[in-house]
Order: structure tokens, then sequence, then C-alpha cells
């Protein structure tokens, strides 16, 4: 793989917890797999920082970061973005599935 480029997968999270399981599952089922995960929380719950902690674990390259309050999606991407490796950067809502 390191003849590809690092793919740097931005994702902010709030209160999506019904969602942001089909959200990584469709990460995992690329057939792309030079990519790190950054992985945005902002301002959950401790019952949801639990249950990403654990999905998270399923990603070798990855990054969680937990605002301290409810900042908004703009904003936590641009905390994201300093944190991102890659080559490239990939925004996914914790909403979203891609195909």
């Amino acid at each position: 793989m390191s003849n590809y480029p690092l793919v740097s997968i931005l994702i902010t999270y709030y209160f999506k917890k019904e969602f942001i399981q089909k959200t990584l599952k469709s990460i995992l089922n690329q057939t792309y797999k030079n990519y790190e995960i950054i992985f945005i929380n902002d301002k959950g719950n401790s019952t949801d920082e639990k249950f990403i902690n654990n999905l998270m674990k399923l990603f070798k390259k990855k990054k969680i970061i937990v605002n301290k309050k409810n900042i908004g999606v703009a904003k936590s991407r641009n905390i994201g973005l300093k944190y991102c490796k890659g080559e490239f950067i990939a925004f996914l809502d914790s909403d979203d599935i891609w195909n």
C-alpha cells in the first residue's frame, strides 16, 4: 500500500449514534486501504464516547479528538485538518455512507 497516497478521512460527529456504525463500516468496505481516520467528536456524551472508541478499534491509523464544547461542523473540521497527514483529504459526515 505504500505506493498509494495516504488519504485522510475526516469525520465530524455530533449525536449521530444511530448512523455512525454504518458510516464506519462503509469505510472498511472500501477496496482502497491506505487511509487514516481523523474523528472529531463535537462534544458528545460519555456513552457516545465509549461507543465510538469501541468502533474505532477496527481502524489501524486513527486519531480521535473530543471537543470540550459544541463548536459546529466547520470549526471541528478546521481542528481536524491540523491532524491530517494524507496527501488527500476526504470529508465524511457521520451520517453518510460510501458505496
